[in-house]
């Protein structure tokens, strides 16, 4: 429970609103007057959206014109998945706050993609929806449920943002003993974070330098998250089997640690574009992005020199369910050594013999240098503590 006056008998609570679901966690802070360290408690919720029948989502591409505009045109499909959305991400705090005994909530929300001007709604996103207004719709039906709000919800964040936050904040966090790591989730997409000399930095306010793991091609042509995710990964499984993974879930991992063919090297393509993601991290962070025509325009528009240039990560965190897949000794030899393998491949081809003697220990990559996060829901995480964040400086 929060304790100082102005939120007494109230419950702190992160939202990690996915693509596929919407998942709300109580959390606990050590001094919710200066709280410096956050952790999970027990009560949690959870909803996968209802799919309405007929929405697709728009190509990215086509809401690019229309997001500036003062009301982006829905269809009625994409109005009626949007308020199946915020209903499921309502029904999952109303949960959790029951389960705490409480009334009262202090809210942090992460969504994925592109948020409005107000940081209130959406108005890109490549897997769901587009919900200008999702905040105003929550809170209407927040109320209607019977639950106070401490405080509006201050701004529909990035989930991306949000797990670098978590990894940094939360005592088991893998940002906070470092001054310099990226991290790279892959769950329904890929949500990228960085630590740099000390302090967290927002993809979106690196963007003339960087780019997120959305928008940038692979050498094999899709998009990183295209390709890496573990909802693509799962799907493009699938359709090597030629099953609809919607209804006979086959994972790649257990095939493949099973001796399965056709999983085995679906796990080798992951392990590869994975490695190459990673060292396009490592790479554009200290020396500035590469010369790679099959990047696209948009990559070779990117500027060389940047503020962080020269930078040498201390550590690579994967999180969500590849992070799950790197960590577990079952699939040590039919993913995680074949990671570190390629990735190993990578810095030896640079020829950068900085990167190869920061990075490589003999003939293989220094132990420590790629972990798999131990938030097992570092966006709600990060949520709650941008929540607190906002309430000002008396509670940070």
């Amino acid at each position: 429970m929060c304790e100082t006056p102005d939120l007494l008998d109230c419950v702190l609570i992160g939202v990690d609103g996915g693509a596929t679901e919407t998942k709300a966690h109580a959390v606990a802070c050590d001094d919710s007057a200066r709280p410096t360290s956050f952790e999970l408690r027990a009560e949690a919720a959870s909803r996968t959206y209802e799919r309405v029948p007929g929405f697709a989502p728009l190509p990215v591409a086509e809401q690019l014109t229309p997001r500036d505009a003062s009301r982006l045109e829905l269809s009625a499909h994409e109005e009626e998945q949007g308020a199946l959305w915020v209903q499921a991400a309502a029904e999952t705090v109303a949960e959790v706050i029951q389960a705490c005994g409480a009334r009262r909530a202090l809210v942090g929300m992460g969504m994925p993609g592109l948020k409005t001007p107000d940081g209130r709604g959406i108005c890109i996103i490549n897997n769901g929806p587009r919900i200008p207004d999702y905040l105003d719709r929550f809170e209407r039906q927040l109320v209607k449920m019977g639950v106070e709000l401490v405080a509006p919800v201050a701004a529909l964040g990035s989930d991306a943002d949000y797990c670098g936050i978590g990894e940094l904040h939360v005592a088991q966090g893998l940002f906070r003993d470092v001054d310099n790591a990226y991290y790279v989730g892959c769950g329904t997409g890929i949500a990228d974070a960085l630590k740099l000399r000390g302090r967290l930095v927002r993809f979106d306010e690196a963007c003339g330098w960087i780019q997120k793991s959305w928008q940038i091609p692979s050498a094999l042509g899709p998009t990183f998250e295209r390709l890496v995710s573990a909802k693509s990964m799962n799907e493009g499984y699938a359709r090597l089997l030629s099953t609809d993974v919607t209804r006979e879930a086959r994972f790649p991992e257990v095939d493949a640690a099973a001796g399965a063919p056709l999983a085995t090297a679906c796990m080798d393509m992951v392990a590869l574009v994975l490695a190459e993601l990673i060292f396009e991290r490592l790479d554009t962070i200290k020396n500035g992005r590469r010369e790679a025509p099959h990047r696209g325009d948009a990559y070779r528009a990117l500027t060389v020199a940047h503020e962080y240039r020269g930078t040498l990560l201390d550590r690579v965190v994967i999180g969500q369910r590849l992070g799950q897949i790197y960590a577990d000794p079952r699939f040590r030899s039919v993913f995680g050594a074949k990671l570190d393998s390629c990735l190993t491949a990578y810095i030896v081809a640079s020829d950068d013999v900085e990167i190869m003697r920061h990075y490589l220990l003999g003939n293989a990559l220094k132990p420590g240098l790629i972990c798999a996060s131990r938030l097992r829901a570092a966006p709600a995480l990060g949520a709650a503590v941008a929540a607190v964040q906002a309430l000002g400086p008396a509670h940070t």
